[in-house]
């Protein structure tokens, strides 16, 4: 895709903002011709711009300060900044006036250096904030556009607010751009098009298209291709699945010519490509000098024993000049080696670092003539290797080689026989068990022409979640880079009486729809008919991108492919979406409360929240880290505890997922993590006039009850909550 070369541009968008004050009614503002006949040039331009723009988004006239910049690199854009004492307003418009982004801010706004659980519903309510969004974006969007809010994400917090995002439809018809709208309850806070950093160009067709539908799905139905292989499933086992693996195919509406985009955009992108190179730097290592602390506990006695059993650096530096494919012993010099070991499993690493130095008769397969103009600038060139292995056993577990060079010398270059020879000889010495269960893969995105995949075969199909993956020197005919996947314990699931092909592309093809829209087109600059592309040659793209009526088919990122055994789409349900909705919540009394929460994106996947099952740990966790804004692992326990713990609801000692909850266990998960959290603390400060709450947990019951969280003069702390008492506790402290 193509990126604008405008970092200052960009720089001073994201800098300014937009005040709540600014958002004010103001009197549509005509420019009189007296005064327009009276300006020249930019001046008439840029007044006749910050009228346009002042009209969009009602802009006052109470700031005190207002510049803009300009910019006429590729596409001309104005930059016009407002600003007061306690706001700033920055907003990007068009010449023509079209608004492109805006953002506010309110140098007003109190500094808060709490950083705990704060959890707090936007001061206005997502129906009214909806409204909202969609008055601005009639407002700011073209005359041939309208808006589609595809999602809502609420931001929580005391400065809580709503961002929509969406798709920007032309003639009413799909488009790839898009757009992102954010709101409070002082109204617009940001405001942001794709096509502002990535634009289309030329005249955007009509919305008739010459070809039927049905023509346009013969013709995309002929590309979709499907291959078969292991995929690893949600319940964690590997089935036989077919996979979508053609081309991105559309069928243009005026012509009915069936184009493959990747293979245009590939065609395209290769005039202008670019090259760049990965450096790493390993740190020095030093001695550490310590002090005698005495005697070492029976822990630190266990963990020192596991490094007796590892192979020096000595040895493992022998073990592996003696593989030849590694070409260590062209000049390459141990630099450093680090020890690491895993604290879970005992296992220890070994990281090494080689280095070489180029000279004329050591390029490495790389340019002479660039070697000697580097050399001439006094640089010295080293290439490094990496290698890690396990230092108990010397297997090697990874290689990364980096150059300082670029260009290649083309004639010395091996044949491809001879290279791929070389990274099977590696194999055999470096996982030789793994790659006897593997194969060269020939599926479709594995054509990697700098390296060799080979991917686990079981039953005679490919499972390339677990590969093996070796890159070799063209030159030298040595490894450069090797890393790989590999799961023993990974369950197959049966791969008998397998649907065939033609009845999996069938039920591929009708799981999608074909749509008619504007899609992304790339026209290379030397085949425009005229020079009005000649800028953006200019500034070294060989193609711009211009919209074209297509058909395709949509929903092809919701369809991972058909399950080989049932015949049946994969992919349509994407689990937990953040979006709940509950079929239980019927004569519940606080289903207001919990619909209120699903709708900020916190509750229970499944389609029923079971308001009366006695909470678990596990659940109180999952709503409270919904509610600090992120999202809860629902599969991994150890990284739901870190989650858990880094958020201060509880330490690692008191993680039981699956224990019962009471009610004081929650308020003291909740409100202990929060800013409330130390006075919680303080004894015989609160009173809180529950008549059941023993003198210890005084304090936190008070602040429960200023809180608002629990009603009435008993807080039955021993009792077990239920999902539906935990909701309305959460409810009722976001609401405060």
């Amino acid at each position: 895709m193509m990126k604008r070369l405008l970092c200052l541009v960009l720089a001073l968008a994201m800098a300014f903002a937009l005040s709540a004050s600014a958002w004010a009614e103001v009197e549509i503002v005509e420019v009189e011709d007296e005064a327009a006949e009276s300006e020249t040039g930019l001046e008439s331009t840029l007044s006749d711009v910050t009228l346009a723009v002042k009209n969009t988004l009602g802009i006052s006239d109470d700031y005190t300060d207002f510049y803009s910049s300009y910019s006429d690199d590729i596409l001309p854009q104005w930059y016009l900044t407002w600003s007061s004492d306690t706001e700033q307003l920055s907003v990007t418009a068009t010449t023509d006036g079209l608004v492109l982004d805006v953002y506010r801010w309110s140098t007003s706004d109190s500094y808060d250096s709490f950083y705990g659980f704060d959890a707090a519903f936007p001061s206005i309510g997502q129906e009214e904030a909806r409204t909202q969004a969609e008055d601005w974006l009639t407002r700011l969007l073209d005359e041939d556009e309208t808006a589609r809010i595809d999602s809502v994400r609420t931001s929580l917090g005391t400065d809580g607010y709503y961002r929509f995002s969406g798709a920007i439809l032309i003639n009413g018809l799909e488009s790839p751009v898009t757009f992102s709208l954010s709101i409070d309850e002082d109204g617009l806070i940001s405001y942001y098009r794709s096509d502002e950093y990535d634009p289309y160009v030329g005249e955007t067709p009509g919305s008739q298209s010459d070809i039927t539908q049905a023509r346009a799905a013969a013709a995309l139905a002929d590309g979709v291709e499907l291959e078969l292989y292991y995929v690893t499933d949600d319940d964690g086992i590997a089935r036989l699945q077919y996979v979508p693996c053609g081309p991105d195919m559309v069928v243009d509406a005026l012509t009915g010519e069936a184009v493959d985009m990747d293979a245009l955009y590939a065609s395209l992108s290769a005039a202008n490509s670019s090259r760049s190179t990965m450096a790493y730097a390993a740190a020095d290592t030093a001695e550490v000098e310590t002090e005698d602390a005495g005697g070492l506990t029976e822990v630190e006695l266990a963990s020192i024993a596991n490094y007796g059993e590892v192979m020096s650096q000595e040895e493992l530096d022998a073990a592996l000049r003696a593989i030849e494919t590694l070409g260590l012993a062209d000049g390459y010099t141990l630099k450093s080696c680090s020890y690491s070991m895993d604290n879970d499993t005992g296992d220890i690493t070994a990281s090494l670092r080689y280095t070489a130095e180029l000279t004329e008769d050591r390029l490495f397969g790389y340019s002479l003539e660039e070697f000697q103009e580097y050399q001439s600038y006094g640089y010295s060139l080293t290439a490094s290797k990496y290698i890690t292995v396990n230092a108990k056993t010397g297997q090697i577990t990874y290689v990364y080689t980096s150059y300082p060079l670029y260009e290649e010398d083309e004639d010395a270059q091996l044949d491809e026989v001879t290279q791929q020879a070389a990274a099977e000889a590696f194999l055999t010495s470096a996982a030789g068990e793994m790659l006897g269960e593997s194969g060269l893969c020939t599926l479709s995105g594995y054509e990697d022409k700098s390296g060799y995949t080979y991917a686990r075969l079981h039953n005679g199909y490919f499972y390339p979640e677990n590969y093996l993956y070796v890159t070799v020197n063209s030159a030298t005919g040595t490894v450069d880079r090797y890393d790989y996947v590999w799961d023993d314990e990974i369950e197959f699931a049966d791969s008998l009486d397998i649907v065939d092909k033609d009845t999996a592309k069938a039920a591929y093809v009708d799981a999608l729809e074909v749509t008619l829209g504007y899609v992304a087109w790339p026209i290379a600059i030397e085949d425009a008919e005229d020079d009005a592309y000649a800028v953006w040659a200019e500034w070294g793209y060989s193609y711009v991108q211009t919209l074209r009526l297509a058909w395709y088919f949509s929903g092809v990122g919701s369809i991972d492919g058909i399950d080989a055994l049932t015949g049946a789409p994969v992919g349509e349900d994407s689990g937990d979406t953040g979006d709940y909705t509950y079929d239980d919540l019927e004569g519940v009394a606080q289903a207001e409360m919990i619909q209120a929460l699903a709708q900020a994106g916190i509750g229970f996947s499944g389609g029923s929240f079971q308001p009366d099952t006695a909470l678990t740990q596990r659940d109180a966790l999952v709503l409270l880290i919904q509610a600090n804004g992120s999202t809860p692992s629902l599969t991994d326990d150890e990284r739901l505890q870190r989650q858990a713990v880094n958020a201060g609801f509880i330490t690692a000692g008191d993680f039981d997922p699956d224990k019962t909850v009471t009610r004081m266990d929650l308020l003291t998960m909740l409100i202990g993590a929060s800013r409330y959290g130390d006075a919680a603390e303080l004894a015989g400060v609160w009173a809180s006039g529950f008549t059941d709450v023993d003198e210890a947990d005084e304090s936190l019951a008070a602040i429960a009850k200023a809180l608002n969280l629990i009603d009435g003069d008993t807080l039955r702390p021993d009792d077990t909550c239920t999902r539906a008492e935990a909701a309305e506790i959460l409810y009722r402290f976001m609401s405060r």
